[in-house]
């Protein structure tokens, strides 16, 4: 049976109950978990997990989770970032509401505080991701000088995105010997969101420079196979460690200002310009739901919609002689 024990820890596995969460939730994204872990430390305004009870859970209510969203907002978070937080917070207490016993009829937790506050969530302002053209992609890729070992990796990089619609956290995460081949085909092995095996296949031309990146960086598909593919390079050094998200943000944003891109680009957009471009010329939508890792294929319409929108509206219609 398992089950809370007055010391806050699970029942045979001896860890604290918050840690147990955690965990759970790690085997489909650390990224998640670390999330929650900060978000829970910062509503509780604690700085160890283990200092936390099941009473300081307990004793949490509906006001005060109206309190925390107007606390959050008065410091300008965005909609979206405390949307997320109050979602974690949610999330911990949806899963300590499953601890029932049958022999008592009693449970550890009865309600959720954080579970109806659609009123009080403040509205998520969607803006459109922008995305690159062909031809200014086309321009991206023709910038880089190749003989410099970190415009090799960034072109690499980008070229890896533009073809395949990767994530962020499946590009860093990528390790050389995850690039191998499945019969005739160039493929990657990622881990997609969600923690699920997948593979991508390879356009030619980027698994070159994928062979000319590994080697120019003194690293053989052998010997380093459980390196990351993609790391830190200072002065031809070389900085095993594998890249940070943000250090693929602010590659992507250096790369679009030298070549006067002025839209607002983030390392997303590349994702959300492959995905674009693949419907644009044609892609079946089942294959680039595939391409995109979707988890739905609603997802997947959604691009579709905002293509069409621009292709079919109402605009065109609008003439006038003088223009």
């Amino acid at each position: 049976m398992i089950e809370i024990t007055t010391t806050n820890k699970i029942l045979k596995t001896n860890k604290h109950f918050v840690n147990h969460f955690l965990e759970m939730k790690s085997k489909n994204s650390k990224n998640t978990a670390i999330a929650y872990k900060n978000d829970i430390l910062e509503f509780f305004n604690v700085n160890e997990i283990e200092v936390l009870t099941i009473n300081d859970f307990i004793k949490v209510n509906f006001i005060n989770a109206e309190e925390y969203i107007l606390e959050l907002t008065k410091k300008g978070l965005s909609s979206a970032t405390i949307n997320r937080k109050i979602s974690s917070l949610s999330s911990i207490y949806n899963w300590l509401m499953k601890f029932n016993d049958n022999a008592s009829g009693k449970a550890l937790i009865m309600f959720n505080p954080f579970t109806n506050l659609k009123e009080e969530r403040p509205v998520i302002n969607s803006k459109e991701t922008q995305f690159l053209t062909k031809e200014e992609c086309e321009k991206l890729l023709n910038s880089f000088n190749i003989n410099d070992l970190l415009q090799l990796r960034n072109k690499t990089i980008i070229a890896l995105a533009l073809t395949t619609a990767l994530r962020k956290s499946e590009i860093i995460n990528i390790k050389i010997k995850d690039v191998t081949t499945s019969g005739e085909y160039d493929i990657i092995k990622v881990i997609r969101k969600g923690g699920k095996n997948d593979l991508v296949k390879l356009q030619k031309g980027v698994k070159n420079l994928i062979e000319q990146y590994v080697l120019q960086s003194g690293r053989d598909f052998i010997v380093n196979q459980d390196d990351y593919l993609f790391i830190g390079h200072s002065n031809r050094n070389n900085i095993s460690a594998k890249l940070s998200p943000n250090t693929l943000n602010y590659m992507i944003d250096k790369v679009c200002k030298d070549v006067g891109i002025t839209k607002k680009i983030c390392f997303h957009s590349t994702r959300h310009t492959a995905i674009t471009l693949a419907i644009v010329n044609g892609a079946n939508i089942h294959n680039v739901k595939e391409l995109a890792g979707h988890a739905n294929i609603s997802t997947t319409n959604r691009y579709i919609h905002n293509i069409n929108k621009l292709k079919n509206s109402a605009t065109d219609s609008i003439l006038f002689e003088a223009i």
